[in-house]
């Protein structure tokens, strides 16, 4: 069970499946290789992490988000990481000052990586795990921001230098930017991860 768990929870966050698209736990058995109880309690499992949708007698799919989720959602994220790195300080036994973080080429993977460190360095547990899964519910609209945004990845940049140097109140400044921008195009990253047979609203 717990492989097919993480297998489909992988493809979901990859963006394998389109905004609304319905999640069958048959097919989804067969592609898996499982049978189909392991595939639904994954599934009942993913829509508790709410990266999935549910409803009573319809079935799983994967979520629609409007401009007012992704303005909400972003909000949330943009607050546990500055409370996170709230009361950070220096570390200057770090050789040359430099902390380590991971190099990605990609938009959608250097800002996971990013996120999920700055939520790792929490002593908080719980402040650590609401991190990450906010962090995963953004995945599969990454993509979509950097096509809308094309200032999205040099704000990045210059976020990932700040940590790197641990310059922890710059940091916390550029992640509460960096939000209410994303806040700002949450509209356009809506419609430009929604269905194009969908008509707008």
């Amino acid at each position: 069970m717990e492989r097919v768990y993480l297998d489909l929870k992988a493809r979901i966050l990859s963006g394998a499946y389109a905004p609304g698209t319905r999640l069958d736990p048959a097919q989804l058995a067969k592609s898996l290789a499982a049978s189909a109880t392991p595939v639904r309690d994954a599934l009942y499992r993913l829509s508790g992490e709410r990266i999935v949708e549910s409803w009573h007698q319809e079935g799983f799919r994967q979520p629609l988000l409007a401009e007012a989720d992704l303005y909400h959602l972003y909000g949330w994220t943009g607050a546990l990481l500055a409370l996170a790195l709230k009361g950070r300080t220096p570390r200057p036994e770090l050789p040359g000052g430099l902390i380590e973080l991971a190099n990605h080429d990609g938009y959608p993977d250097a800002i996971d990586s990013l996120f999920r460190t700055i939520a790792i360095g929490s002593a908080n547990r719980e402040l650590c795990d609401a991190i990450v899964n906010s962090v995963e519910r953004c995945m599969t609209i990454r993509a979509a921001e950097a096509r809308v945004d094309e200032a999205a990845f040099p704000a990045l940049a210059a976020m990932a230098d700040d940590y790197r140097f641990g310059r922890w109140s710059a940091l916390r400044s550029k992640i509460t930017r960096f939000h209410r921008r994303r806040a700002a195009f949450a509209g356009r990253v809506a419609a430009e991860i929604r269905p194009r047979s969908e008509p707008l609203r």
